[in-house]
Order: C-alpha cells, then structure tokens, then sequence
C-alpha cells in the first residue's frame, strides 16, 4: 500500500538528515526502498548493490535509525509549521511531484509548494535574465512572456528583479499560470518587495522551493534553485544576460538536462547582451524573436496545451495526398515521432523515396521533421 503523503515527508526528510548522501543517492534510496520500514530491514549486502551507495553511508542509515524517534518528531513540526502558512510539501514518493523535474539526475527529493501544481507544469517555459534589463530587453521579455500565456503555456522563473519579475506579471496579467522557484523558505520572500508579486503566484500557479520553511534566501542556494527552473520547464529562454550572468547557469542546466535552450539576441556592443549573443554563436542555444519560434521548435510536445485553447483557430482543409505519401502517413504513429528508418520499414517504400515524400508532405502541413530524422504527425 502507498504511503500517505504525509508519512512520505516524513521519509524524505529522514533521509535528508543523512550525511554526505545528496539529492541523486536519495533518489536512488527512494527508488528501491519507498518506506522507512523497508530500508531499516535491508541488509547491508542489498545497500551496497545501490550505486552511489558505499559503506560509509551505510553506516549513516544506521546511525540514523538510532533518532528517528526524534527525526521524524522534527518533520512533524516542519510539516505543521508550513501547513499553517499555507505551504504543502511534495515529495518525489508523491503523485502530484511534478513529471518533468522528476526525470532530471539531481531532483529535489523534496518540493514546498505554495499554490496549485497543474498537469499544465509540465508544458511550460521557463524565462530568465538580467536583474538590470533595458528598455529592449524588457520589452522582448514582454512581448515572449505576453504570446506565450495566451497560448496557455505556463511561464517559470525566479521571482527576482529585472527580467523575472516582468515575466511573471505577464503572464499574471495574461490570465495564464506562473511559477516562481526561490532560493530560500517559500515563507521568506526574497526580494521583499517582490512580497505582493509572489502573493498574485500563489493565487495564479504556485510558489515552489526545495529550501525547508522558515530558511533565509541565501546566495549559495541560487545555483540550485536555477536547476529546478530549467528543471520544471520544457525550455528555457534567456534575455539579456553577461558573460557570466546567473542566466548562463540556468542555461547551463538546461543543457545538462537535454531541454532546449533559447536566447533573445542582442546589440553586439551591450554587456548585457554578451551572454545570449556567445550562446547562440557557440550554437548552445537557438536564436528567438518571438514566442512563435519557441512554439514551433516544440510544436509536438506543446500540442495538448495548444489544442486546448478557448478559442482554437479552425482546422484547415487537408490537401490531396499521392499515392505513397498516403502509404508513409499511415505508417507515422499519431502520438510519438518516428524514425526514418522505422517509417520505410513501415511503409514498404525505401528511405530515399521517403525523404523525398516526407518534404513535401512537410510543405503541405501533414508532417513536422524533428532533428535526428524524426517525424511526427502534425
């Protein structure tokens, strides 16, 4: 039987008391034993054979165990605490832990939440940049931010000054959801007077942290707090940033994380710009400007989000199909893209012959290519 969501908190936060283990062990521990019970039982022979796991932290889980008394006594509190502010923990023994960040390698194996974490999470964008942006910059993170939203695709970020902040109202101001990640307790607002800012959140999206209730934001606690934003988000997108900007981690993370990564270019004789520009010219991130860029670059895992918008634009009438661009459509599986060499498998039809037909199926809109000879339906 699966633990209530309060008993896995309680876990979580045990195992989060365990020297020297750090969030990629903790997952692994998690991933194997999903109770407290089961792992006091194991035995050390099926510890070791967890990677990560030597004998050293076998050792620390059973010198934990002598105060889980006491341990767990402190999740209680932490839980009671939060709960009255509002703030609810989800862990990654938990449903509603959001898909995208669960499949990253260092996931938070805890997550406070202040809000709603919709199904929507995972098709979102995160935006991130400058705390100083110009007038150019600040217009661009608009103008993305504004586009996005009304096409329901929700927009991450920091909550911090600059670019953040705007992104955020944007998105607020266009009916659509937000979620601001922040590097300390979701009850200590960093910077204060984003304070009424974060208060529209969590009425709109949610406030989110990794950082136990009550923890004062911290300069050490960004860097993690940038791997959840990239983390959360299909794609991250970068306005305005230096050559050694906290974006560039952001982006860094993104990378790492094998999502996409999109920069706003910028006037070559701009500090500000210098690190979107050097992303794009060492081709670590695609060149945007606009949000249709970003749409068409992930049409095919954008597309529930886009099907349901409220006021869909009409479907267009399908042009004739040939005889063989008939064979290769019904070859294309409807849900995931498929492999040039499975669709002339499929189809009976030779490769050449499928390129050939699947450029101008592309043309006349039945096909999207993906890099890597991929093709999906559109």
């Amino acid at each position: 039987m699966e633990n209530n969501g309060n008993e896995n908190f309680r876990y979580v936060y045990f195992l989060k008391n365990l020297k020297n283990a750090g969030d990629v062990r903790i997952k692994r521990i998690l991933e194997v034993y999903r109770n407290a019970d089961m792992l006091e039982s194991a035995s050390d022979f099926d510890l070791i054979r967890i990677e990560g796991i030597n004998k050293s932290l076998i050792d620390g889980i059973h010198a934990l165990f002598k105060s889980r008394r006491e341990i767990f006594q402190a999740a209680d509190t932490m839980l009671e605490i939060s709960e009255s502010k509002g703030i609810k923990p989800v862990t990654l023994l938990d449903r509603d832990y959001p898909e995208n960040l669960k499949n990253i390698y260092d996931p938070p194996p805890v997550l406070y939440c202040k809000g709603e974490l919709s199904g929507r999470l995972n098709h979102s964008i995160s935006i991130v940049g400058t705390r100083y942006p110009s007038d150019y910059g600040r217009k661009a993170c608009l103008d993305i931010a504004c586009e996005l939203s009304s096409d329901g695709i929700p927009i991450i970020s920091g909550l911090a000054m600059g670019i953040d902040s705007a992104a955020h109202k944007a998105a607020l101001d266009g009916g659509s959801l937000t979620y601001a990640v922040l590097g300390g307790g979701i009850d200590k607002i960093y910077p204060p007077v984003n304070r009424p800012l974060s208060e529209r959140i969590a009425l709109q999206g949610a406030l989110l942290s990794e950082f136990d209730t009550g923890m004062q934001a911290e300069r050490m606690n960004f860097p993690r707090r940038n791997r959840i934003i990239s983390g959360l988000s299909l794609g991250t997108v970068i306005i305005e940033s230096g050559i050694k900007g906290g974006s560039l981690i952001t982006a860094e993370f993104a990378i790492d994380q094998n999502r996409e990564v999109f920069a706003v270019p910028g006037n070559i004789g701009s500090r500000k710009s210098e690190g979107c520009n050097n992303l794009i010219k060492k081709g670590a991130a695609k060149l945007i400007m606009s949000a249709e860029d970003i749409v068409s670059e992930l049409s095919y895992k954008l597309r529930d989000v886009l099907d349901k918008k409220i006021n869909p634009k009409p479907a267009k009438e399908i042009p004739q199909m040939s005889v063989f661009e008939t064979k290769i459509y019904a070859a294309l599986d409807g849900e995931e893209p498929a492999h040039i060499d499975k669709i002339s498998e499929m189809s009976g039809l030779n490769i050449s012959d499928c390129l050939v037909n699947l450029l101008m199926m592309e043309f006349k809109g039945f096909v999207i290519q993906i890099p890597g000879k991929y093709f999906l339906k559109r």
